[in-house]
């Protein structure tokens, strides 16, 4: 095993139309978020302190002459930084793959798993901001290592109210950990998702929207799979990637889910060292691979994708997509790939601002770093020229952001982190839907974005398992709206 595949690999995450006016800037500098960082695998952002702007934790990876030390961001306001990982208690040091926020114990603030290649990875417990590491001392999560972990991600997948984990890994079948509600995470392994290949990322999403969630992995150089729930109908999990059409064989780096046409279902990207596929969901539930159809395969500068996020970046109500690329051994050019609204993308990188020249990046995470409502990009690099921040100069009345909270098991509800949740976008005057959206990973303090023009606006939420949504009417452009779980 090399340990420079991690030039192959960005694991995360979490892009309509350009207009011109809709230009991202250099703020590195000024945000506190550069600085010399050999090998940054990944990136997460979330709320761990609760203040209502989003914090940032940044993984590193070793070499043989350095050993970094992971970084917790804090943010300072006005979209400036500090580093606070040591006084907050995760400044893990070693080979650490991925990182992922979860409110896993209920408590109403996020924690923290952070996973490692080589050693035993780590679940920092948030305690009044400052954080204790729970796992390997108490050896409640991946007790006994086995394998090299890629990947995590959070996700209720019994619907009993609390949030499981799943581990991605090399050399050892992928790991599912149920939640006990207790401060354990059990290891469960008769529900078929034990998937033994190489794992590179992985993803609870409910592809099906049927209120329950399934598991989507990509795999290198091995076909991917997906996991479909079936618990709700006395079954397991059920390996449906072939049946669906989404088993892409190529050499996987990650996965993105969004809804890029706007029709009330996910779509899928994937991300590939080779070519990229675009998948769309068909209305007999399969997917098709419409890729050259929509201007989305790779040029021929460009075939080393690390990873990708979908985020409607310009505030036009369509999802545009960026893929980082490169490695550290071949550096190539990033592609923002903005959607032109009828199916098809085009490379709208320059008419953005964004630099054409080659770069190394692994992870790319949007998030609104200045709290102004539009978002802003992190790019971790893999070269040692430092990680990127820019910043979105679209203004923020253009947006929507929409926060989703589960009330918990202690009282009936679905977990805090509520992953799963689907949420629409609809016209206030004609019902029409304008955009779909669903909350995938466990930091869910971001909340989902949507770009929307003036004009008045319904939200309507499905929490997952329920059948009735909740609704918030005439919400305008430029509002963060919170939406609880009602009983």
């Amino acid at each position: 095993m090399d340990v420079r595949r991690w030039s192959l690999v960005a694991l995360l995450v979490a892009v309509p139309s350009v207009a011109l006016a809709q230009r991202m800037s250099d703020a590195t500098g000024a945000s506190g978020l550069g600085g010399y960082q050999k090998f940054s695998t990944n990136a997460a952002w979330g709320d761990y302190d609760g203040d209502g702007d989003l914090d940032l934790y940044v993984t590193n990876w070793g070499t043989g002459v350095s050993v970094p030390t992971n970084s917790l961001y804090e943010n300072q306001g006005g979209g400036r930084f500090a580093e606070v990982g040591a006084a907050r208690g995760v400044d893990y040091t070693g080979n650490s793959t991925a990182a992922a926020w979860a409110d896993y114990d209920n408590d109403g603030d996020l924690d923290l798993y952070v996973a490692d290649f080589y050693e035993q990875d780590a679940l920092f417990e948030n305690r009044d901001g400052s954080f204790v590491e729970v796992g390997r001392h108490r050896g409640i999560v991946n007790l006994v290592r086995q394998g090299a972990v890629t990947s995590v991600s959070w996700g209720d997948y019994d619907g009993d109210g609390n949030t499981d984990l799943y581990l991605g890994k090399y050399y050892y079948a992928n790991e599912l950990y149920h939640n006990e509600g207790n401060g354990l995470l059990a290891p469960v392994t008769d529900l078929g998702v034990g998937d033994p290949r190489d794992a590179q990322a992985v993803n609870w999403v409910d592809y099906d929207g049927d209120g329950d969630l399934d598991l989507y992995v990509v795999n290198r150089e091995q076909e991917n799979t997906c996991y479909r729930n079936d618990l709700n109908q006395g079954g397991a999990f059920a390996e449906v990637g072939a049946a669906l059409g989404i088993d892409n064989k190529e050499i996987g780096q990650g996965a993105a889910w969004g809804d890029y046409d706007n029709d009330g279902d996910l779509d899928l990207f994937v991300a590939n060292v080779g070519a990229n596929a675009l998948y769309r969901h068909e209305a007999d539930g399969r997917f098709a691979n419409v890729s050259a159809a929509a201007g989305i395969r790779p040029t021929a500068a460009v075939f080393i994708t690390a990873a990708a996020g979908w985020v409607d970046f310009d505030g036009d109500g369509d999802l545009d997509l960026y893929l980082a690329t490169g490695s550290d051994r071949q550096q190539q050019r990033d592609v923002l790939l903005t959607n032109s609204g009828d199916g098809t993308f085009r490379d709208g990188g320059a008419a953005a601002g964004l630099p054409s020249t080659p770069t190394a990046h692994m992870a790319a995470v949007w998030g609104d770093a200045d709290g102004n409502g539009s978002p802003d990009l992190y790019l971790t690099d893999g070269w040692g020229v430092g990680n990127v921040l820019y910043r979105n100069e679209t203004e923020g009345a253009r947006f929507l952001r929409v926060v989703v909270r589960g009330r918990g098991p202690a009282i009936g509800g679905v977990s805090r982190d509520a992953v799963g949740a689907q949420v629409r976008l609809l016209d206030h005057a004609t019902g029409a839907l304008r955009g779909y959206r669903q909350v995938i990973d466990g930091a869910n303090a971001a909340g989902v974005v949507f770009g929307a023009a003036a004009g008045s606006y319904d939200i309507e939420v499905r929490f997952p398992g329920r059948t009735a949504p909740v609704r918030r009417a005439e919400v305008n452009p430029g509002q963060t709206v919170y939406i609880d779980e009602e009983p």
